[in-house]
């Protein structure tokens, strides 16, 4: 595959970001899945894994790229909120913050947080989360960020942490019910899959799709090499 640099430009200039011929293929042909298929009923759609290590982040990176294209079509939002484990910044090398945890915790501006990696997308990286994870999540600022999200962006991809072991997902849910699952297939086992789906549904989520990570359509071989 074909590699792909990103960086944040100090002057609000959009970085090179691309996908390889074949990876925009399959990614856009699941954005399409996942945003024309009647299935997400709003503008914003959770990313997470049953179990750590399923593919959740790159999923989400290639599908909010294959979503900002062409140039100019729609403005895509790309959300960190695995404030346990963030890993966007490091997939696209980006700064590390500030980005979600000093929006809600600190009253930043977000568009001083956006970072720019194309024309069409603006990631916003986890920032200094670790440690007061459920501190951010239960702010009341987190709908009020989502809400200017979604006035500002036509699609919004937000990564999370892995739903069985952490809370996190579930409390986002109540926000953003639809919810893509990622799960590798013949690795994930089916009742860490159902169990996940279980806590999703009690916190208010609805499961949208789910990506069999690994199998006909793995996640490009570039991605991977970035984490």
């Amino acid at each position: 595959m074909t590699q792909t640099t990103a960086q944040a430009i100090p002057n609000g200039q959009p970085a090179k970001a691309t996908l390889s011929p074949k990876a925009r293929d399959v990614f856009s042909s699941l954005w399409a899945s996942v945003f024309y298929s009647g299935k997400v009923t709003g503008k914003a759609v959770l990313l997470c894994s049953a179990v750590r290590q399923e593919g959740a982040s790159t999923t989400a990176c290639a599908l909010a790229l294959a979503g900002s294209l062409p140039a100019g079509a729609d403005r895509v939002a790309l959300v960190d909120f695995n404030l346990r484990d963030p890993m966007l910044h490091r997939i696209l090398k980006l700064k590390p913050g500030p980005g979600v945890s000093e929006i809600i915790t600190e009253s930043l501006d977000p568009a001083s947080a956006a970072q720019r990696v194309s024309s069409g997308l603006d990631v916003y990286v986890a920032g200094k989360g670790a440690g007061r994870s459920l501190d951010v999540l239960k702010s009341h600022s987190v709908r009020e960020f989502f809400k200017m999200l979604e006035e500002g962006y036509d699609y919004i991809i937000v990564d999370t942490a892995s739903v069985n072991h952490y809370p996190d997902a579930q409390i986002l849910a109540a926000t953003i019910p639809d919810v893509i699952l990622v799960a590798r297939a013949e690795k994930t086992p089916r009742e860490a899959v159902g169990q996940a789906k279980k806590r999703l549904e009690a916190g208010g989520g609805k499961i949208a799709g789910m990506v069999m990570n690994l199998r006909t359509y793995p996640i490009p071989r570039f991605l991977y090499k970035r984490v």
